[in-house]
Parts: structure tokens; C-alpha cells; sequence
């Protein structure tokens, strides 16, 4: 049996809620790995960090946008400085995935469900 744990999709530190629409379950060996990459940063930072991150593909721009509820004004921190050892938690989290699935995944898993990423070339 897997073990899985609540996900804060937008981190109680800056302002997320025990409510479900902000809570994704995912196996606790994830859940450190996003941690590891992006600590408690709001959707704003997560995106900041990935398009300045080596993991996306040249020539694309990662987006987001505010499409509901309230929009966070806090900031986070906390995600690791290691690059080793935010490679390994890249690859746990996303290695098999196309990019553009990667992003579609973390809207549907692990972001503030008040944001959206989109992908543009």
C-alpha cells in the first residue's frame, strides 16, 4: 500500500486553506521532491524558477495567470539551492514527461488551483 500525504497547493504559509479544492493527495516520496524544487513559493515564484531553470526547453515561456479566488500577495521560500540535488527531484517528479506535460500536470497536481500555467512559444 502506498502512502500518500495532503499537498497545500497554495502552502498554508502564504495564505492556503484546509478546503479541498486547495489539497491534491500524493505519495509522500513526491511530495518531497516538490518541496526540494520549489519549497512554499507561490504560483508566481514556481513559475519565475522554472522559466529560469535549465529544465525548460529553449525557446518556450512558461505563464501564469490569475483565473479565480484570491490572489496571493505573499511570498515563499525555503526550495533548495543544490543543483544536484534538484535534478534528481526534476527527474522524480517529471523524467518521463514532455514538457508541456509536465505543466499540465503540475496545474492539475500540485498548483494553486486559483493559478494557471500556460506554455507559449
Amino acid at each position: 500500500m502506498k502512502r500518500t500525504e495532503e499537498h497545500h497547493r497554495r502552502p498554508r504559509s502564504i495564505g492556503g486553506t484546509e478546503s479541498l479544492a486547495n489539497i491534491s493527495y500524493v505519495s509522500a516520496r513526491l511530495h518531497r521532491h516538490w518541496h526540494v524544487l520549489f519549497g512554499n513559493m507561490n504560483a508566481e515564484q514556481v513559475c519565475n524558477h522554472i522559466n529560469q531553470s535549465s529544465w525548460k526547453p529553449e525557446g518556450v515561456t512558461v505563464v501564469c495567470r490569475f483565473i479565480n479566488g484570491i490572489e496571493v500577495t505573499m511570498r515563499g521560500h525555503h526550495n533548495s539551492k543544490k543543483c544536484r540535488k534538484c535534478q534528481i527531484a526534476w527527474n522524480a517528479l517529471f523524467g518521463k514527461l514532455t514538457f508541456q506535460e509536465t505543466i499540465d500536470y503540475i496545474n492539475s497536481v500540485w498548483l494553486d488551483p486559483s493559478y494557471h500555467f500556460y506554455v507559449v512559444k
